[in-house]
């Protein structure tokens, strides 16, 4: 079997966990994580799921920020432990911003490498935004593997000429629990709309404000709830805008596991009012749940979403669409809703089940040479 490492960052955990779990009895396999201090993860977390698993688990822990220059020493050090467990491949979704990957070649041969790109441009007002397109463009320049999680991120990929003839690997986040989904349509009292995730400029909260205000003048049995941590100034700049508060629930925090579970299962609707997208954990979070979604109608959503059978496009940018796009969601009578989500199920087992995306994977790793 190929030594295969998986190299993982704690803000990608998530990501890659299930895939982890899936793919490890086809390799020799060790799964190198690295823990930055954010405290979604914890070590004797990571040692419990290895166990139950029969993973074989290296945890190391970044103490030292972006932008600090010993992290680079760091960097080195994490390239030294894979130098010496001498893999034949190292799947990368750690990336070592912003020293690590300009040092690789010291220890490594960059074509062991399989470098995980999630965003193949970066998102409208992103922090770092600089920096970040810099060294991502470095690695899609350097490494000749690289790992894509769209098809839409696969096209812009390609219009970059020094990309045509490289090795990809085109696989969807897989779908992402906080606990049981739901298994059967629940009722609810109210007709309610979620959004849900980190709050940005980029996605598109002051679009969903001006929607409900344009809503609310002829539709009244409805309620939003907004529900994540406030990344930027986007929630304080817009929540003024608000025209009747009783027309919202709101969360302005990281929510626990457990919560998010029960905030799914009470919505009947996921809104992505984004102005960009590449892929969405959000959105695969909401198909784990058998939530419909209510999306702008970018190329990254549109893979996903069947317009009117698996849930609604609107035109981005656009609170008038959107505000439409919720009306024809509260006109759904019981048995059309239920349609909807059974057109969802079918969907998400047919495109994105965890079985398809880790044959995917195990393919690709069998292939390399």
């Amino acid at each position: 079997m190929k030594k295969l490492i998986f190299l993982t960052g704690e803000d990608l955990l998530d990501v890659d966990l299930p895939i982890v779990k899936k793919i490890h009895p086809n390799f020799d396999f060790t799964w190198v994580v690295v823990l930055k201090g954010y405290g979604w993860f914890e070590e004797k977390d990571l040692i419990k799921i290895s166990k139950e698993n029969n993973i074989k688990l290296f945890v190391f822990k970044q103490t030292t920020k972006l932008k600090n220059p010993t992290t680079l020493f760091f960097h080195l050090k994490v390239l030294n432990f894979l130098r010496k467990l001498n893999p034949e491949y190292i799947y990368d979704s750690y990336l070592g911003v912003p020293y690590m990957h300009f040092f690789t070649s010291l220890f490594l041969n960059k074509r062991k490498f399989i470098i995980a790109i999630h965003d193949v441009i970066q998102h409208h007002k992103m922090k770092n935004k600089g920096i970040r397109a810099f060294y991502y463009n470095f690695l899609m320049r350097k490494y000749q593997n690289i790992h894509l999680f769209s098809k839409s991120q696969l096209e812009i990929f390609h219009q970059k000429k020094s990309n045509i003839n490289k090795n990809v690997l085109l696989a969807p986040l897989a779908l992402k629990s906080f606990g049981d989904p739901m298994s059967s349509l629940v009722e609810k009292e109210q007709f309610t709309f979620l959004f849900f995730g980190l709050i940005r400029e980029n996605k598109g909260i002051d679009i969903l404000i001006e929607a409900v205000n344009i809503l609310n003048k002829t539709q009244k049995n409805f309620r939003v709830i907004i529900a994540g941590k406030a990344a930027d100034s986007s929630w304080d700049k817009n929540k003024v805008k608000i025209n009747n508060p009783l027309d919202f629930e709101v969360h302005i925090r990281t929510l626990k596991d457990h919560e998010i579970g029960e905030i799914m299962n009470r919505s009947h609707f996921l809104v992505l009012p984004y102005k960009d997208v590449t892929q969405s954990g959000v959105l695969l979070t909401s198909y784990n749940y058998g939530l419909p979604v209510i999306a702008s109608n970018l190329e990254g959503f549109k893979e996903y979403i069947i317009d009117t059978e698996t849930g609604f496009l609107f035109e981005c940018n656009s609170a008038v669409s959107l505000a439409s796009s919720m009306a024809n969601a509260l006109e759904l009578n019981k048995s059309e809703y239920a349609e909807m989500k059974s057109n969802l199920n079918h969907f998400v087992k047919r495109e994105i089940s965890i079985e398809s995306i880790a044959a995917k994977y195990i393919k690709y790793f069998n292939d390399l040479r």
